[in-house]
């Protein structure tokens, strides 16, 4: 106290110096009597009016229909104290603690005529204490049993409301029961195996009206649900994850998650299910969703779906047209055999979907100086796009439009971009096209090597009812010429197999022409792996190889299986042939298997789960990517290519340097096609593949084994 006196005498003169060490401590105990009666005036003046009304001000902006203000102030504060835990509990305690004594306090001092600060003081003693000194006055004592009392209440509500608050939510927990008020949220129907794929890709999102609440609904209990996240080691980022119990095809369970008031709707596929159940139990969710009220939930969003059966696809559409977007993966089929064909397709298309690199964006025609244009201009005024496709006001999608096609002033013009900054108009094109064409002619497409109409022998692996061992078959038979022959290694009788294939051509009303399954190879399922078994297959007669996952064992099961037998093949085909080149085509279910097959020096891997998910969260987001997609995945629309640019030169030279612009223009003149990329070489001499190059006037050396990537019609 000495070195506080002399610390304090310059400010307040000499009045310190008879200051003893007691009248020091009720000066101390005043200022942090009245720290604490202004901090609890302010809590019950200004913080917690101010929370009341911002929750109110969210509650209205949200417009949350058929949900009352208190049922929104009861979802939050459970909310609030489920993941706040013991913070909540504590945040609690210290409110309950400090409106007592404030309340106390002042009443005292308004009965007492004396000091709040000393009623503060003696509210605490007696609250604490839960005694009364006989010595003081009836009015002391009377405030004093008043604290009392209020602290045993206070105690014993606080005692009862946290033990009885964490009993129901447990039992909540379980069960899933309490009703979600949100708006603007995404309602996630179904937990499936491609769910941590999916929110992980959503989590990346950066888009402003990308919804941060996701409400996930699935016949497994909450708390399971949860863990089942928690176990797949899913990385949410800001999203915030609320799971109910219940069943998707119910119009409660639906309300219980906010369906009607939600933005988007999202109906994963389940690999596990067969494709006709899958489908049937999407039809009865949809059903659902558009009985209900006048005009179907959600009210003001739109609904995403994972479509089995491509035939399905428009059944799906019709069944609730106008709020339903729905994709199938029958594409994938054909891109894989296209990447076997062409590796390197398979990444390129995954560059373009998700929220990593490259997305689909849209501008008014007229907004970026090309109304009046022809599409054929498009590309030289696009600086760091590349523009793809037209969405016309009546909301067609026209994916690699004729050359021809005069753009509207409101007509959308779909381009790839890295963000939104990259929609910016030019004031003059990148290049004079007219006077390029002029001055090197005109030119057609050719085809130099088709790598079409060729008979081939081919080997599946894994081929199972729910893979893509159908679509590939169906694919090859389009491409590969009469007499092609097809071995399969799988785990499933040959009967099995002949069902599996002829029930595909009923479902998709084809048969196979121009390929034969000739040899069916049956092994055990725990013998797939096996160096004998495998042995039996002739590798080196193979043109191509496709090894798929057998996603029924579970992702982690199947990527073990798939690595072991390529390692087990490119051992054997090693010590028989090691001049013939190992180049299968590999589905995987996890990164870290490509990272494990990378190891191997197999490189040309699809993961098929990822794909989809990535495009379910796209369209998700943006039904803009819907319209893409649906061409890009569907067996009657565009697809990629990976070709080489002699073929579109006709006798002009194949240049030793080049600009994407004059690549450009070399496609524009000489086929119905988009370029969209090309290939590079990285620092180790690897080709690597570029989507949409950011300096497109920039040139680079050129080479006959460099290649361009484009959309082209079927």
């Amino acid at each position: 106290m000495p070195m506080i006196t002399r610390m304090l005498k310059p400010i307040l003169g000499n009045r310190v110096a008879g200051m003893g060490q007691h009248q020091w401590w009720v000066v101390i105990r005043t200022a942090i009597g009245w720290a604490v009666l202004l901090y609890g005036i302010w809590m019950w003046t200004w913080w917690l009016p101010s929370l009341y009304f911002r929750m109110y001000d969210a509650y209205e902006k949200e417009n949350i229909d058929g949900r009352t203000f208190k049922q929104y102030l009861t979802y939050h504060f459970n909310y609030w104290m489920a993941s706040g835990g013991i913070s909540a509990m504590f945040q609690l305690l210290v409110i309950g603690i400090l409106t007592l004594l404030t309340l106390g306090a002042f009443i005292y001092a308004i009965m007492m005529q004396d000091s709040p600060v000393r009623g503060l003081w003696l509210c605490t003693v007696w609250a604490s204490a839960a005694s009364v000194d006989p010595a003081v006055t009836a009015m002391e004592g009377g405030v004093g049993m008043i604290a009392t009392f209020g602290g045993l209440v206070l105690l014993a509500v606080l005692l009862t409301t946290i033990s009885d608050f964490f009993a129901e939510q447990q039992r909540k927990s379980n069960e899933g029961r309490d009703p979600i008020v949100e708006g603007g949220h995404l309602v996630l129907l179904g937990l499936s195996s491609q769910t941590k794929q999916f929110l992980e890709e959503l989590a990346i999102c950066e888009a402003n009206n990308a919804p941060k609440t996701v409400a996930i609904l699935d016949t497994m209990p909450k708390s399971e649900i949860e863990e089942e996240i928690k176990r797949q080691n899913t990385k949410t980022g800001d999203l915030k994850i609320v799971c109910r119990n219940g069943l998707p095809s119910s119009a409660a369970d639906l309300w219980k998650v906010g369906a009607d008031v939600c933005s988007r709707i999202v109906i994963l596929d389940e690999p596990s299910l067969p494709r006709d159940e899958a489908d049937a139990i999407t039809f009865g969710t949809l059903l659902t969703l558009r009985g209900q009220g006048n005009c179907g939930w959600p009210h003001g969003g739109h609904i995403a779906v994972q479509c089995c059966l491509g035939k399905n696809v428009t059944f799906m559409n019709n069944l609730y047209p106008g709020k339903t977007f729905v994709l199938s993966g029958e594409r994938l089929g054909r891109l894989m055999v296209q990447s076997a064909q062409d590796q390197g397709l398979c990444p390129i298309f995954n560059a373009i979907i998700g929220f990593e690199g490259d997305e689909f964006y849209s501008s008014k025609a007229g907004d970026l100086g090309l109304a009046g244009k022809s599409f054929q201009e498009a590309p030289f005024w696009c600086e760091h796009t590349v523009p793809i496709g037209i969405r016309d006001s009546s909301g067609t999608y026209h994916i690699n439009p004729e050359k021809s096609y005069k753009m509207k002033k409101d007509d959308e013009v779909i381009l790839l971009a890295e963000d939104d900054d990259a929609l910016v108009p030019l004031s003059k094109p990148m290049m004079d096209f007219e006077a390029w064409k002029m001055k090197f002619g005109s030119a057609k497409f050719e085809e130099a090597d088709p790598n079409d109409n060729e008979v081939v022998r081919v080997l599946i692996c894994n081929f199972t009812e729910r893979g893509y061992g159908c679509a590939i078959l169906f694919a090859l038979d389009e491409m590969c010429g009469a007499g092609s022959e097809c071995d399969i290694f799988c785990s499933l009788s040959e009967e099995d197999v002949m069902s599996i294939i002829k029930n595909a051509e009923e479902e998709t009303e084809r048969c196979l022409k121009n390929l034969k399954v000739k040899h069916i190879h049956t092994v055990p399922q725990h013998q797939m792996t096996s160096r004998h078994k495998i042995n039996i297959l002739q590798l080196k007669e193979y043109h191509f190889q496709f090894v798929l996952a057998d996603a029924a064992l579970g992702f982690q099961k199947a990527d073990e299986q798939t690595v072991a037998m390529i390692i087990q093949m490119k051992t054997l085909l090693q010590e028989s042939s090691p001049d013939v080149k190992f180049e299968p085509l590999v589905e995987v279910c996890t990164p870290n298997a490509t990272l494990q097959l990378e190891l191997c020096g197999i490189k040309n891997t699809i993961n098929t789960i990822s794909m989809m998910s990535k495009a379910m969260a796209l369209v998700a987001i943006d039904t803009l990517a819907h319209g893409v997609l649906s061409d890009l995945l569907s067996a009657t629309g565009n697809n990629m290519d990976i070709t080489f640019l002699q073929d579109y030169l006709g006798k002009q030279p194949l240049p030793t340097q080049i600009t994407f612009v004059e690549v450009a223009a070399m496609v524009n003149r000489a086929a119905q096609q988009v370029v969209i990329g090309w290939s590079e070489r990285n620092e180790e001499g690897e080709q690597v593949w570029v989507v949409n190059p950011k300096n497109k006037v920039q040139p680079r050396a050129w080479t006959a084994e460099d290649k361009i990537v484009v959309i082209k019609d079927v």
